[in-house]
């Protein structure tokens, strides 16, 4: 019984390993056989448009006080976990949030 599920995973790791090895060989060949050409022309340097850095900064800025607004607003929301429970009817009660009692 054994021999049938080794037997098949032997082989099949057989021949992947001899295909990789032949696509390896096939790849270092064509490597062999192409000339190694160097491109020598001269590419001009460009920078991005005044425009694209003014807007990553709008953006940025806009970003960074819409989650400043977000953490400030969360923060004076104090809530509590009251995680799920067997109330005192045996009903189960499902995990929920509620407002602090402090």
């Amino acid at each position: 019984m054994i021999v049938f599920f080794f037997g098949p995973a032997l082989v099949m790791f057989m021949l992947r390993n001899g295909l990789i090895l032949l696509r390896l060989w096939l790849a270092a060949r064509s490597r062999r056989q192409q000339p190694e050409i160097i491109d020598v022309t001269p590419v001009r340097q460009t920078a991005a448009p005044r425009w694209f850095y003014a807007l990553a900064i709008v953006l940025g800025l806009i970003a960074a006080a819409a989650g400043f607004m977000a953490l400030q607003s969360t923060a004076t929301d104090k809530r509590q976990y009251i995680p799920a429970h067997v109330d005192a009817q045996g009903e189960l009660v499902p995990g929920h949030w509620q407002p602090a009692s402090e």
